[in-house]
């Protein structure tokens, strides 16, 4: 199958000037370089920042085709030089056919213009007859349920109205390559569905759709190949669910380096060094697969003996409360710990846990009426992977974005009994 989009080597620079604001001493520090570069007779490079760097990737025709990747990391810049709204600073970009593009909310939409005079207008951009608008107008305006404030200007419209008729124009007049950015987020659930109804229509057609979104159940159950764009660079193309394992793992590791502690808590005559887990081999490791034991070790320091402490541990994905809570204040468990550095051990698991970044919290409380010898304190984190394999439509994204608790179970179906037929008929019928 021939390609319907090809990006080779493009890159996309913007002057650093438009990426923050600058203060007298830079424009001074400027003035002087550019005054140096002058007398030594060549003209100093303004600074610049790559937006995309080196990309080069290709969707075919007909291909549903997702871009994932964290804010700022390129994706809205690929798509406007894609539908030729910027154009790249290297490289090449090739299209083949018309483009619709719905990059923002209200993206193609003249505000001063009525809802119906945006449509002729928009067609008119795209190349189409008066004969092909025609055709299509109806079911614009169906499907963006705006016929009552069609004759309306566009600046009057609410964020949702002006998205379900950009939406509604793009994806109806034509496009031979649809690209739609993540605008989608703000319309109601919905219009939502309808949209990915109407995106599938058209790759069901033999049109290529490039598809923005941080909505990743949608990218899974929609996209077969994607990539990964971060920092303006590609970090992976190929099969949607290797992209999104990659991205989700990043995402995981890059919430386990903010959450995980390196400093010590101090309590009252007892200090916590330091927290770290364990695989059931002694191995120290912050990553275990789902179903997985994992001992967590706490090095402490008593400034004198302790006569009973209770160790009390909690699991939290982030949100208020504890997923999980590990007590030695339900247990009849006792140990006198001495003064002096010393680690006290607990054992944990199989965890239920799905894939995601969890925090580590503790306390420890004195048996001399239950006070707290070290306050409720977060003291690291771990994570719990990505199968190695995913099952499912949504295999790879519904573990990791929906609740955090799994347990084992089973589905099956029932045949309803046809007891209607046993039934006496009434009296008189």
């Amino acid at each position: 199958m021939s390609w319907a989009v090809r990006f080779e080597d493009v890159s996309k620079r913007y002057p650093a000037a438009t990426w923050g604001y600058a203060s007298l001493r830079d424009d001074l520090t400027r003035l002087a370089r550019s005054l140096a570069a002058s007398l030594r007779g060549r003209r100093a490079a303004p600074p610049e920042r790559a937006a995309l760097d080196h990309v080069s990737f290709e969707v075919e025709q007909g291909e549903p085709f997702a871009i994932i990747g964290p804010n700022g990391a390129g994706k809205t810049t690929a798509l406007k030089l894609l539908s030729r709204i910027s154009f790249p600073s290297a490289g090449r970009v090739r299209v083949r056919g018309r483009v619709g593009a719905l990059i923002e909310v209200g993206s193609g939409i003249h505000p001063e213009l009525t809802g119906r005079e945006n449509i002729w207008l928009y067609g008119r951009i795209m190349g189409m007859s008066r004969q092909e608008i025609a055709r299509r107008f109806d079911q614009i305006v169906e499907f963006s349920e705006l016929g009552s404030v069609l004759d309306m200007p566009a600046k009057r419209y609410s964020t949702g109205m002006q998205l379900r008729l950009g939406f509604s124009i793009a994806s109806h007049l034509d496009p031979d390559v649809f690209v739609v950015d993540e605008a989608l987020a703000v319309g109601d659930a919905g219009f939502q569905a309808r949209c990915v109804e109407r995106m599938m229509s058209l790759v069901a057609e033999g049109r290529t759709l490039l598809f923005v979104s941080h909505d990743l159940s949608t990218v899974e159950a929609v996209c077969r190949r994607g990539l990964f764009l971060r920092d303006g660079a590609i970090q992976a193309v190929g099969d949607t669910r290797a992209v999104l394992r990659q991205y989700l793992e990043w995402v995981d590791h890059q919430q386990w380096r903010r959450k995980a502690s390196g400093t010590e808590v101090r309590g009252r005559g007892l200090v916590v060094e330091g927290v770290t887990l364990h695989g059931m081999s002694g191995e120290e490791r912050y990553v275990f697969a789902a179903g997985e034991r994992v001992e967590v070790r706490f090095h402490v320091r008593a400034e004198s003996e302790v006569p009973s402490p209770w160790f009390s541990l909690g699991i939290s994905d982030g949100r208020p409360g504890t997923l999980v809570l590990c007590s030695m204040l339900e247990q009849d468990c006792a140990f006198r710990l001495p003064a002096g550095r010393c680690t006290v051990h607990c054992v944990l698991g199989p965890l239920p846990l799905a894939p995601r970044t969890y925090e580590l919290w503790m306390s420890v409380r004195e048996q001399v009426g239950a006070a707290d010898l070290v306050d409720w304190s977060r003291v690291g984190a771990f994570r719990i992977r990505l199968p190695a394999e995913a099952k499912g439509a949504g295999g790879v994204t519904a573990p990791w974005l929906y609740g955090p608790v799994r347990v084992e179970h089973r589905w099956s179906l029932e045949a309803a009994q046809r007891e209607a037929s046993l039934r006496p008929e009434p009296a008189g019928s």
